[in-house]
């Protein structure tokens, strides 16, 4: 009688190591699968570990910040017997005898039989902003910053959006000292409450439909120019909400990238697949109606079960 080997359980390539790519790894090794997660930065947590701000959505942790939540969730990350690539950029994917080619840029390369993409937001600004942000540090692109919480005190701040992050940070700027201007470019779509507290707190200006003014960078902060007023402020706040994370598609052959939403979020099912074969995508990436750290690890794990039925339903013929 000849004893067959045991199956090669197969390789997961998890891009991205914030909370979707942690809970993905960690169900992967649950479900016989062998994760590799390969994560650009030096650390694991994603954008959460420089959020200062209390999480209002992960149950059974009230007043927990993000920047804790996360030191706590890697933690059990690495714990885990779970290959993991920091520093690692995707150079080029490819598909080789139906199985994942993945080429790094520091010359190594990975074979997988499924790749979960959970790469994430980034924050949004315009080209002329960036730039901006590039000559002047007092311009912030984004609300996770420590400079945010510690470092603005007693001047005034211009703060560029509308949504919920704008006037949240108005309402925690006014509370240090601070005198805040919302330049929302149409009508403000932040929460209700959030409205009605600035609209009640005597250092919070909201302008609603606010033209972009020219912005001056100065040595203590930046001058804006409306076609009606001038003012210096030392603070200049860049809130406009955020955009998924694609850029590594580019280095997809174009038969491997997945189609995307209206918006540029990674298309996917409810078992987050996308329409590619063993492609799948997990978190604030694919544009879930409540994008929170709760449901990213939720479709981590739906992504890590739904290649678990896949490959077995493949090895099975069926």
């Amino acid at each position: 009688m000849i004893t067959e080997p045991p199956p090669t359980p197969p390789v997961v390539a998890i891009l991205g190591a914030g909370p979707a790519g942690m809970s993905c790894a960690n169900a992967c090794l649950s479900f016989g699968l062998t994760p590799v997660v390969i994560e650009r930065d030096d650390h694991a947590g994603g954008a959460q570990r420089s959020n200062f701000h209390p999480n209002l959505w992960m149950l059974g942790a009230p007043g927990e910040s993000g920047e804790a939540m996360t030191r706590r969730m890697a933690e059990h990350f690495r714990s885990l017997p779970v290959h993991t690539l920091y520093r690692a950029e995707v150079a080029a994917v490819e598909r080789e005898n139906e199985r994942f080619h993945l080429h790094l840029e520091a010359g190594e390369s990975l074979r997988a039989d499924a790749i979960v993409l959970a790469t994430g937001l980034r924050p949004r600004a315009t080209p002329a902003l960036e730039k901006l942000a590039e000559a002047s540090s007092r311009v912030l692109i984004g609300p996770l910053s420590p400079v945010i919480r510690d470092g603005i005190r007693d001047t005034d701040v211009l703060i560029l959006g509308g949504a919920d992050n704008a006037l949240d940070h108005a309402l925690f700027l006014a509370e240090k000292g601070n005198r805040c201007v919302v330049c929302a470019r149409g009508a403000f779509s932040a929460r209700a409450a959030f409205l009605d507290a600035c609209a009640r707190w005597p250092g919070i200006e909201l302008r609603p439909s606010c033209a972009t003014p020219e912005l001056i960078p100065l040595p203590t902060g930046i001058r804006a120019a409306w076609p009606d007023a001038v003012r210096d402020f030392g603070w200049l706040l860049v809130m406009y909400g955020y955009l998924p994370n694609t850029e590594v598609l580019d280095r997809f052959v174009p038969a491997l990238r997945p189609a995307l939403t209206a918006d540029a979020h990674v298309r996917v099912d409810a078992w987050q697949r996308t329409g590619v074969p063993g492609l799948y995508a997990a978190g604030d990436l694919t544009g879930p109606p409540q994008p929170s750290v709760p449901t990213a690890i939720a479709q981590g794990l739906a992504a890590a079960r739904a290649i678990e039925r896949d490959q077995r339903a493949a090895n099975s013929g069926q």
